[in-house]
């Protein structure tokens, strides 16, 4: 009997101990399950309101810093968070916060609102160092609306996680409970309670599972651009910063960053819609992904952000290596594309930065985007590497276009005015407009610099205006045979609205429109040309004359011709040079002249310096001529002289007593 006694001690011993056991896993299991849980809850939905309530703020805060200090690198710091809090509504797609947002229909208005408020501030946000201090405040109070939408969807969505917690926990505290009875009553059943034990584990691991996928795809969606797949800036600042610290070592060689931009994408979403241009960087992406995965030396492919991509290469090769990269980039996104059966072509332009000891490493993506706007404003389509040089013109656009706006607004953009001469009969016609600006501490600034800046930064509307008004005003002073001819930009056919402008400046003046004439040059016919004729002939309805100016250049063709009825043509400058050097110039001249005279269209040649360049063009039957023989550009305080220098001029030519060549006014 004591024996039997010892076995049954010995038994219970071993079932107390097997329960406890037992037990003691369990209660291992139920705290795992608890770490689980809270592990996996940090990217429910309460994470992700709170973010992008913790990114708008920021960005609010950033933005106020910005408008105080005016600093670049607040701009540049409020640059980045507008593009992490663009990512942030991309996360809101996710599902769970789509569950979450479709439980009160109030919560989608708030974020939709708060996305359509944000889409349409971000472009400012990418150029806040060019807007006003008025469009600045307009920018902060629109932010100002988006956080309000995000802030109270992401408030309800952390009081929903929340609950949801509270819930699940109360759940998981009435099972354990349940679970120690179980296991308190049933000490005989070892079976059952590892056979529980076994289930429970089944469903800890598939919990794991789910935290870790969980996990994984916030990771992704958090440093991975939602549209193309490829990582994001802030993907791209992190791998970019390694790259940074491990060139700086001694002897651990350099790094290049290319940056680069698709030329006329803009242009494909404005026509073609936003799906098709989603369609088109969508396959940019991939043929920049699949070409970058060739280069030994890649160390990243990123969106930055827009039509904007940059990527960073190992540069141990040399600059002729990186070079050579760089163009094979950019022929294969210069390559057509078929969206929709439709044929896309899009350049696109590379700038180029190597890292090098005498430079600071941390300036090498600015001097990647300087490269790169320099590629674009030279002729797009082509691969830039930076030089030094690049920085002090950069400096000095910049400079232009943070004064040309107040330059515009106190009239320090003057009118100056080259007389037209008719040489048959002497009689100065006309004269062209040409924009002067002679700026405070650089001095004379090209009209081509400033009028490109200007066509960049959307103030070629204003800045058209007023020289349009002013010409008018001054004009009202000419003789009555005396017109004037303004030049019209691209920009101002498709931003601004070009008719109302001319009538409202018209009105204001009160200048006859048969005395103006507006010219436009063969490159608005090519990149607008339905648009272009659409209000050309309604400009021409009101009595105003059309010129297409620089004719022979460029993109010439006789199709121009025949879309509009053109009042006047202007042969360009480059053919007017060589007509004392090449014959065929002359030929080509006399052709066009005698075309444009079958279809009705006067003709005006330009540039014309020598006294044998006029003959040659009166010759050709050319009905007017301008250039430095007759008279330079002047303001309207020098226009008289001009026009008796011109008389005399005119009279030279009539009784062919010849001046010396190259005689300018």
């Amino acid at each position: 009997m004591r024996s039997l006694s010892n076995v049954f001690n010995l038994l219970a011993v071993g079932l107390t101990i097997a329960f406890l056991a037992i037990y003691v896993a369990h209660s291992s299991i139920v705290s795992s399950t608890d770490t689980a849980l809270e592990r996996s809850s940090r990217y429910d939905v309460a994470w992700v309101g709170a973010a992008g309530r913790m990114e708008v703020l920021s960005l609010q805060k950033l933005l106020a810093n910005f408008m105080i200090t005016s600093d670049q690198a607040d701009a540049s710091r409020v640059k980045l968070f507008a593009a992490i809090l663009a990512n942030r509504f991309s996360v809101f797609e996710s599902h769970s916060y789509q569950i979450f947002l479709d439980r009160k229909p109030k919560r989608r208005v708030l974020i939709d609102t708060a996305r359509q408020t944000f889409e349409r501030i971000l472009p400012d946000l990418n150029t806040i160092d060019e807007l006003s201090d008025r469009q600045l405040e307009l920018v902060q109070r629109d932010l100002e609306k988006v956080f309000a939408g995000i802030d109270r969807v992401g408030a309800e969505a952390q009081t929903d996680s929340v609950n949801q917690v509270a819930q699940i926990r109360s759940e998981l505290t009435k099972k354990q409970d349940l679970q120690k009875w179980v296991a308190s009553g049933l000490f005989g059943f070892i079976a059952l309670m590892l056979a529980i034990a076994a289930i429970q584990n089944l469903f800890l691991r598939k919990a794991n599972r789910k935290a870790v996928r969980s996990a994984e795809g916030f990771s992704y969606l958090a440093h991975h651009d939602s549209l193309t797949g490829l990582p994001n800036r802030m993907a791209f600042n992190t791998r970019f910063a390694s790259a940074l610290a491990r060139c700086a070592e001694p002897h651990k060689g350099s790094i290049a960053v290319l940056a680069i931009d698709l030329d006329g994408f803009k242009a494909v979403n404005d026509r073609l819609g936003h799906a098709t241009g989603d369609a088109l960087l969508k396959q940019v992406a991939k043929r920049m992904s699949a070409t970058c995965a060739t280069f030994a030396n890649s160390i990243i492919t990123a969106r930055i952000g827009g039509d904007d991509f940059a990527v960073v290469l190992d540069a141990a090769e040399g600059i002729d290596a990186v070079l050579e990269q760089a163009d094979e980039l950019r022929r294969v996104l210069s390559a057509p594309y078929g969206i929709d059966r439709v044929a896309l072509v899009v350049g696109a332009s590379v700038g180029v930065a190597v890292s090098v000891t005498e430079r600071n490493p941390n300036k090498l993506l600015i001097d990647a985007d300087i490269a790169l706007t320099q590629a674009k404003t030279s002729g797009k389509d082509r691969v830039l590497l930076f030089d030094p040089a690049m920085h002090d013109k950069f400096l000095r656009t910049a400079l232009i276009q943070s004064e040309l706006a107040g330059a515009i607004e106190n009239d320090e953009i003057k009118p100056h005015y080259q007389i037209k001469v008719d040489v048959a009969t002497g009689r100065v016609t006309g004269a062209e407009v040409l924009a002067r600006w002679n700026h405070p501490t650089l001095g004379p600034v090209s009209p081509a610099e400033f009028t490109r800046i200007a066509e960049q930064s959307d103030l070629i509307v204003p800045m058209g205006r007023k020289i349009l008004e002013k010409a008018c005003r001054d004009a009202l002073h000419f003789p009555q045979e005396m017109g004037i001819a303004v030049n019209l930009s691209v920009v101002q056919f498709v931003r601004g609205d070009l008719v109302q402008t001319v009538r409202e400046v018209l009105e204001a003046t009160g200048f006859p429109a048969h005395r103006l004439t507006l010219e436009v040059t063969e490159s608005l016919m090519i990149s607008e040309s339905d648009r272009a004729v659409e209000i050309l002939t309604q400009l021409k309805d009101m009595g105003i004359s059309i010129a297409l100016d620089d004719f022979g250049t460029g993109y010439s063709a006789l199709s121009y011709l025949r879309q509009f009825d053109w009042d006047e043509l202007k042969i360009d400058r480059a053919f007017v040079m060589e007509l004392e050097t090449d014959d065929r110039a002359g030929a080509i001249v006399g052709s066009i002249v005698s075309m444009a005279h079958m279809l009705g269209i006067q003709v005006t040649a330009e540039g014309a310096e020598t006294f044998e360049q006029i003959e040659i063009l009166r010759d050709a039957g050319c009905d007017t001529i301008q250039g430095y023989h007759f008279g330079r550009p002047v303001p309207i305080s020098d226009l008289p002289g001009t026009i008796l220098h011109a008389v005399a001029a005119t009279a030279r030519l009539a009784s062919n007593s010849a001046p010396s060549k190259n005689a300018v006014a």
